[in-house]
């Protein structure tokens, strides 16, 4: 069960990352033994760097002490969720546009079930990436899981 000070936590950082350019893409609360650990996972345009990371924990830290929402213990992990995290929402696919992706579609989707292409556009409801035949709509409830493709 999720902790109820979550949203409260939401609440207080959310203004913390819109200053600092970054978006909130999870929040956890986690109780172990007598320590409660609060986990922010962000990401930004252009990427997370390890200050920035620093700056929003030591602003969350302070906001949290005013707001005395957490009487125990609690260390604060700000991180970005890394390159190959799933992309799950509108707004992670409108980040990833212009670059290469890898998705593998449900079995009931028409074609090709794995597709690695750059990422052209974001509709309502589909993307629009790249094909050797040109540009094809796929849309979003036809994608099982899509990550920005790494390349070494």
């Amino acid at each position: 069960m999720d902790d109820p000070r979550v949203e409260a936590i939401r609440q207080l950082a959310e203004p913390i990352l819109e200053q600092e350019q970054a978006e909130l893409v999870e929040l956890s609360v986690r109780r172990a033994g007598n320590q409660v650990t609060i986990k922010l996972l962000i990401d930004a345009v252009g990427g997370v760097t390890i200050s920035r990371c620093t700056k929003i924990n030591r602003q969350l830290g302070d906001a949290l002490e005013v707001a005395a929402l957490i009487p125990e213990s609690y260390p604060i992990e700000v991180s970005s969720p890394g390159l190959d995290r799933p992309l799950s929402s509108r707004r992670d696919y409108e980040r990833a546009i212009g670059e290469d992706l890898e998705l593998q579609l449900t079995e009931t989707a028409p074609g090709p079930k794995q597709l690695s292409r750059m990422l052209l556009a974001v509709q309502d409801q589909a993307i629009v990436p790249t094909t050797r035949s040109g540009n094809v709509t796929v849309p979003l409830d036809a994608i099982r899981l899509a990550r920005k493709a790494i390349h070494f």
